[in-house]
């Protein structure tokens, strides 16, 4: 059985290190005595490096069976790769937190991880957590980009992908939107809603805007690399203007227009989250709705007053009109012309 070689984080004097402990092996000797600012612990017995991803990843890589980690750090690999492909930060927490969790769940170093391990746990989700199909979908993706991607087993080719539940979405009429708006007694707070429903905006795209993403002669707003890394443009509500002016007339037109409590930095998700659960609880709406739904209440009534499809897919920066076609089916603005039979008895 080879020989294990242990990996822990420490803090010394303000700076962290990676620790390293082995039985003697002159390939790893060499290898580890020829890091910058590597030092030999006498005392320990252990080699401290500085703390460095980069390194880990490697050498993670290289030694993947014989590593003896937290998941923390025997996950730098797949943290390496994701960065590599550019993937969202979001994608990268949701990779990380799912194989995190899967091996917990074993106790098990990843790189002598069956499939039989992985079909087990995927299983044991399906009858235990009750969960809904993107999450498992979720799941499933995660686990298959770092088998099969950063360690290189061909794992989990055949797990079917559960079938999608057809839900109708909750979804805010007109006047509830208008009563959670008026809700809002902060300016600010006003305006934020008013944007994310009249501009059909993510949350994360929200509250990344800055005044130069506003072009008031085409009344269009620039989102820049949103959901997929993708800028798109959408509508700019000339309501708004008034109020938009007068904010970066009073911080710059480079600055946030919703800036958060640390200097230079802008608003939270979180925080814009709860501006609108406080906006629903005081406008007395019970619907189970969250922030994201103001982009459905923006796409939804833009269908009923005529607008294509096609149209609100581009505004929406949906990358398939399949994605969008889910708000034909909370309405289609040819039901409201038809009567039922029953008034015409």
């Amino acid at each position: 059985m080879p020989k294990r070689i242990k990996i822990w984080k420490h803090w010394e004097n303000g700076k962290c290190f990676s620790v390293i402990s082995f039985s003697y092996d002159t390939e790893l000797y060499q290898r580890i005595r020829k890091v910058l600012n590597s030092r030999w612990d006498n005392v320990q017995r252990v080699w401290k490096i500085p703390f460095s991803e980069s390194f880990l990843s490697e050498f993670i890589s290289d030694y993947g069976e014989r590593i003896d980690a937290d998941p923390e750090i025997i996950l730098i690999p797949l943290k390496t790769e994701l960065l590599r492909r550019n993937y969202s930060r979001k994608t990268l927490r949701s990779y990380f937190f799912y194989n995190r969790a899967l091996l917990k769940s074993l106790g098990k170093n990843p790189y002598i991880v069956t499939e039989s391990d992985l079909k087990s746990y995927l299983d044991r989700i399906l009858y235990e957590k009750n969960l809904a199909s993107n999450s498992i979908k979720s799941i499933l993706q995660s686990l298959k980009f770092y088998y099969n991607i950063v360690i290189g087993k061909k794992y989990l080719k055949t797990y079917p992908y559960p079938k999608r539940e057809k839900r109708i979405p909750e979804s805010l009429s007109r006047s509830e939107v208008a009563r959670m708006i008026e809700s809002a007694s902060n300016l600010k707070h006003r305006l934020l809603l008013r944007l994310c429903y009249g501009a059909g905006l993510r949350v994360s795209e929200l509250v990344k805007l800055r005044g130069d993403d506003l072009d008031w002669e085409r009344k269009s707003i620039r989102i820049r690399q949103g959901k997929g890394q993708k800028d798109r443009f959408t509508l700019l509500p000339t309501s708004c203007k008034n109020e938009l002016l007068n904010i970066l007339h009073k911080q710059g037109m480079r600055s946030w227009i919703f800036k958060g409590q640390i200097p230079n930095q802008n608003l939270s998700v979180r925080s814009a989250e709860k501006i609108f659960t406080m906006a629903k609880v005081k406008a007395g709406i019970t619907k189970d709705v969250s922030i994201h739904d103001l982009r459905h209440a923006f796409a939804i009534h833009l269908l009923e007053s005529g607008t294509s499809i096609k149209l609100i897919q581009r505004l929406l920066g949906h990358v398939s009109v399949k994605t969008t076609e889910i708000y034909a089916r909370i309405v289609d603005p040819m039901v409201s012309k038809i009567k039922s039979p029953l008034d015409e008895l």
